[in-house]
């Protein structure tokens, strides 16, 4: 029979997830910056799917810095560090799936 306890540390979790969050909190820093800085004179944010796109963008942005808090900080209680680690995840994978969805908008709109 496995093991069904939780892991009570999550040192071993930390640098994988913190790695993808950079990547993907880096494209989506530049995706904006570029629509930011485009060469039209006109404001970026003209429609309402211009709209759903930047506050889907800004919540992934702002949970993935949330995230990446959870994951940094070192004061967490040892004998909670499963439950810790698995709202850390379920917020992780929040983020995630909405900037992946702010992308999706952002071709498809």
């Amino acid at each position: 029979m496995a093991d069904e306890t939780p892991h009570h540390d999550i040192k071993d979790f930390r640098q994988p997830m913190v790695t993808s969050l950079g990547i993907v909190l880096g494209f989506l820093l530049n995706f904006l910056g570029q629509w930011a800085i485009d060469d039209q004179q006109e404001h970026q944010i003209q429609s309402m799917a211009d709209w759903i796109i930047v506050v889907t963008f800004v919540s992934a942005i702002l949970l993935m810095l949330h995230v990446l808090y959870r994951l940094l900080n070192n004061r967490y209680d040892a004998a909670t560090a499963g439950v810790y680690y698995h709202q850390t995840f379920q917020r992780y994978m929040v983020a995630i799936c909405l900037s992946f969805a702010g992308v999706a908008l952002a071709l498809l709109l």
